[in-house]
């Protein structure tokens, strides 16, 4: 993490609200507009405001964005919780045409390189900046790229993920339902490509601490090892 992954924090735009849709689950999807000078790195995130809406306590949220700017859209997705906050329910009951404000994006969990193997660790909702990172690799047949998805259910951009797999045979995903088998599929990878690899991880704090131990125990050092953590927006 350095100071030049925060540069994108003094930036300001306004998006605009194309669809928003609830494909699985309490998960949204949320579609939006940008304008032609704001771009991003796959895997930053922005911070949201709502200025044309009040809402109760906190007045802002962060989210990855799950697309890259050449897609045209800028795609953000998060789960509802229970209690839905004030914010969350506003937000998803938005309509075509309405404005949100962006700071940023901005942050650390980018490709870090052209050839190193790369071994995506998702759980829940943490798939969001995985997309990002799968449409920017989309056709990069250099180098092994993995992703672990873990859900207890659905599974959020499966159809992309398929799409890009059938067409780069360098791509592989992995669909795991419980805690044994994601465990057992990325310490699989952990030993295959061992620190020639980097590792992203992104999913609840306590999940990354727990995925950084298991990886650890199989020798992977921690400059390996990109984190993405959200807190439930």
């Amino acid at each position: 993490m350095k100071m030049r992954d925060f540069k994108g924090l003094f930036k300001k735009s306004t998006a605009t609200i194309d669809w928003i849709e609830n494909p699985i689950d309490d998960l949204h999807v949320i579609h939006m507009s940008f304008p032609d000078k704001l771009t991003w790195e796959a895997g930053e995130h922005g911070v949201f405001t709502l200025p044309d809406n009040k809402v109760s306590g906190k007045p802002f949220r962060a989210f990855s964005v799950a697309s890259i700017p050449e897609e045209g859209k800028m795609i953000i997705a998060t789960d509802a919780n229970k209690p839905t906050s004030s914010f969350k329910s506003t937000l998803f009951n938005l309509s075509r045409g309405d404005t949100v404000t962006v700071r940023g994006p901005f942050g650390w969990f980018k490709v870090q390189d052209k050839t190193s193997p790369i071994v995506m660790i998702s759980t829940g909702i943490g798939i969001t900046p995985m997309r990002a990172l799968v449409k920017q690799l989309e056709k990069d047949q250099s180098r092994p790229i993995y992703l672990v998805y873990a859900s207890p259910s659905g599974y959020l951009f499966k159809d992309l993920f398929d799409d890009v797999a059938l067409h780069n045979p360098s791509f592989k995903p992995v669909y795991t339902s419980n805690k044994e088998d994601t465990i057992k599929a990325y310490t699989h990878m952990a030993q295959l490509f061992e620190n020639s690899a980097y590792y992203y991880i992104s999913g609840k704090s306590e999940t990354i601490k727990a995925t950084k131990k298991e990886l650890k125990q199989t020798g992977i050092k921690r400059k390996r090892m990109i984190t993405d953590p959200y807190f439930g927006y």
